[in-house]
């Protein structure tokens, strides 16, 4: 199945205000209109402006996330009550969300009967599935895809209410790499390698064809006890363990880095720290191909977003809360006899408190762990494991061309020669982007310009540090600029092309999938509940980085939320 996006969709889009101005209503509201300028899509200008670096046109700053370095919520943590109690509740709600990536826009979603409503810290909801929009080009700025998903499941359902049906193209293995300075079709097939290497490459398709239809772990954990009990052996496994134990053999060079490059691009670290369990539920499922949208996952937080606020744009007064709450930090959420109080900065930074009869914690637990008032005494269990969920620091950068790539493809890797990094101290001497993406893969129609998006992972331990100290805008716009000549030359575009490189940085955004976290009940005790009316949906849930996670995960708090009336 195989859905294309022509130019009359893109009409289409500006109509239904995809990527555009905010809709002014004729009211604001007492709750600010900051949910006004919410919209998950940020419009550029056709010229933005610009500064040179290395030879290229730069923004001033990263998006992202993009707060001063001594800005960034909770880097600090602070006495937010000085000393006293939270202000006094002037609100009271039957179900608040605090965080409005896709995991609390979807937990929103799900529970709109119960008018809940959603915090985010930054001025635009999304998370690290926002995106912008140039010249007609909407592109992500960090989730770019998700996996096709099977007929008649929840997935396919809610896809289908959001409308993203009608607007996927579908991308089928396998990828093109770079290999010695050309981009190779057929290097998964090995028939360019020498033959002593060919037979690891069958030996890996045949692997990955027989967990793809066989061996697939599902996670969430189903509900089949010896299915459980497999996922936990796999669990217990780094994925390079298990591949070789079933290829039956070592991989040889030049295939272990293109399996590298993958999983420094999905996981954020290399495969011999990642969980096989937690491989193998990414790597076979990207058999069934990937559903990739107008704008990457940005389009599935718009779609979202659109839903939630429908009905909100013209309200009146009386008809306060609106459900998204821009610009609005949660800083103190805990329990309050039967109720739970949530205190906030509002966009005018003053501070504020509601009750609610349920909250959605949706955002990362190395936030949650600073928002639940002394969850150390609270529940001791889930801080120790909370503290568990590692994560991992990436860059993305995306090259507006005002021309057009002529290849069509959708993620290419890119290999390089031997020096390939094959660990973090050797990507930490030598950080480098390891695959490019058609921005604009799914308008499948001729247009003018397209949007080149470069994945960077940063699998190092202090790598997120980087991102912070002496310069670090101009430190990854020096860093990428070669490289993206080097990219700009295999795909036959001119560098004079080139309108901006934008940067955008996302400082926890990738859970590490570490073996035994599943397996030893790490997971589970993240995950579960805090006295009854405190719950949590995130991708971290799993320590997985999916957004098919976030989604499955808010359908199953929505379901305990509603079963409590």
């Amino acid at each position: 199945m195989r859905y294309g996006l022509g130019a009359a969709s893109l009409g289409w889009l500006a109509r239904k205000g995809f990527g555009a101005g905010p809709v002014r209503p004729a009211c604001v509201g007492a709750a600010g209109p900051s949910w006004l300028r919410s919209n998950p899509l940020l419009g550029l200008s056709p010229h933005p402006q610009s500064q040179s670096i290395a030879g290229m046109p730069f923004p001033t700053w990263f998006t992202g996330d993009d707060f001063g370095n001594d800005g960034i919520p909770f880097h600090f943590v602070t006495d937010w009550f000085k000393g006293g109690s939270p202000p006094e509740a002037d609100e009271s709600v039957q179900v608040a969300v605090v965080g409005g990536g896709l995991s609390g826009l979807a937990t929103a979603y799900l529970l709109r009967d119960l008018h809940p409503v959603l915090f985010e810290v930054r001025d635009r909801v999304g998370g690290n599935a926002m995106g912008e929009v140039w010249r007609g080009l909407p592109y992500s700025l960090g989730s770019a895809y998700v996996i096709s998903p099977d007929k008649g499941s929840f997935l396919e359902k809610l896809y289908g209410e959001l409308g993203l049906d009608r607007v996927v193209r579908v991308s089928y293995p396998p990828d093109p790499v770079e290999i010695f300075g050309k981009i190779t079709d057929d290097f998964w097939s090995g028939s360019s390698r020498p033959k002593d290497e060919q037979l690891a490459f069958t030996r890996y398709a045949e692997v990955v064809a027989f967990m793809a239809d066989k061996g697939y772990p599902d996670i969430p954990l189903p509900d089949d006890s010896e299915e459980v009990k497999r996922i936990h052996a796999l669990d217990r496994m780094t994925f390079r363990e298990n591949v070789e134990k079933q290829m039956g053999m070592a991989m040889p060079p030049f295939l272990a880095a293109a399996v590298q490059g993958y999983f420094y691009s999905s996981f954020g670290a290399p495969m011999e720290d990642i969980s096989a369990a937690s491989g193998w539920n990414f790597v076979a499922a990207e058999e069934y191909g990937r559903w990739v949208f107008p704008g990457g996952n940005s389009y599935m937080a718009w779609a979202l977003w659109k839903k939630i606020s429908e009905g909100n744009w013209g309200v009146p007064p009386e008809c306060r809360p609106h459900p998204i709450r821009c610009q609005s930090q949660v800083v103190d959420v805990r329990s309050v006899g039967e109720r739970v109080q949530v205190s906030y900065f509002d966009p005018n930074r003053q501070l504020r408190s509601l009750m609610a009869d349920s909250v959605v914690m949706a955002g990362s637990k190395h936030i949650c762990k600073h928002v639940l008032h002394d969850l150390a005494n609270w529940d001791r269990d889930k801080y120790e494991a909370i503290h568990q969920i590692w994560t991992a620091a990436y860059v993305v950068v995306n090259v507006l061309l005002d021309a057009p790539i002529a290849r069509d493809f959708y993620d290419c890797f890119l290999l390089g020669d031997e020096s390939f990094p094959m660990d973090s101290n050797a990507f930490e001497a030598r950080p480098i982007v390891v695959d490019m993406l058609r921005g604009d893969f799914a308008l499948r129609r001729p247009a003018p310009r397209s949007v080149l998006t470069l994945y960077w992972p940063l699998p190092w331990a202090s790598a997120r540090f980087t991102l912070l100290l002496d310069e670090p805008y101009r430190h990854y716009a020096e860093l990428a600029v070669p490289q993206i000549r080097k990219m700009l030359k295999l795909l036959d575009v001119s560098e004079s092309t080139v309108e901006q490189v934008r940067i955008s940085r996302w400082g926890h955004a990738l859970p590490l999938a570490r073996p035994n976290l599943i397996a030893d009940g790490i997971c589970d005790a993240v995950r579960r509940p805090l006295d009854g009316r405190i719950y949590f949906v995130n991708q971290d849930n799993w320590s997985l980085p999916a957004v098919e996670n976030s989604l499955l995960e808010a359908r199953t708090v929505a379901e305990m939320i509603k079963a409590r009336g």
